[in-house]
């Protein structure tokens, strides 16, 4: 009897998930979910200026260039925004000079604004601050703050960034300038 009742169970228990109900809108007015939340991420090369500038090559070249590269930055945050144009996110990220032999980790929040110049492009500036780490050199640490110029098309951006660690090295400020592009996700 057991049995009998357990098959006639997994037989309505069968028939009421076979149910599927389906309902199709083809109307154009339903507009995509959309998110205020955003995440940034971001590769930069800090560029300083070029020391041996006019210098003669072996080969007879000239070394024309004005800057070269210093080393690589890398930075991810994530935060909100209001319809791309105004963002508000917390970041951190790693930095590397290679003339001072200096590993930074820069843990700041970002303000960004970027007012829409076209269809899909946008220019703008973002502007952070937060604290900077010196990796491997003690205690050293001291007050970041950056400023970043944006060209921003999509979710690819290109940008010229001016960062300032907030402590001395070796009796000199640090700092970098740099060049460099990030995703964006929406």
């Amino acid at each position: 009897m057991k049995s009998k009742f357990l098959l006639f169970t997994l037989f309505l228990i069968h028939w009421s998930f076979a149910q599927v109900e389906t309902t199709i809108n083809d109307s154009a007015d339903i507009k995509p979910e959309t998110t205020i939340t955003y995440t940034q991420f971001e590769l930069s090369v800090p560029l300083q200026g070029n020391k041996n500038r006019g210098e003669v090559f072996p080969d007879g070249s000239v070394n024309n260039s004005w800057f070269v590269p210093e080393g690589i930055n890398s930075s991810f945050g994530y935060g909100i925004h209001l319809n791309k144009w105004l963002g508000w996110s917390a970041h951190t990220g790693i930095g590397m000079k290679l003339s001072e032999k200096l590993i930074v980790a820069p843990v700041f929040s970002n303000l960004r604004i970027m007012p829409k110049i076209g269809e899909e492009t946008r220019v703008g500036i973002d502007v952070g601050i937060g604290r900077s780490f010196a990796l491997g050199r003690g205690d050293l640490s001291g007050m970041y703050k950056r400023v970043k110029f944006n060209l921003e098309a999509s979710d690819l951006q290109l940008f010229l960034e001016i960062t300032s660690y907030g402590f001395q090295l070796h009796n000199t400020p640090q700092g970098s300038i740099s060049v460099g592009f990030a995703l964006l996700s929406f």
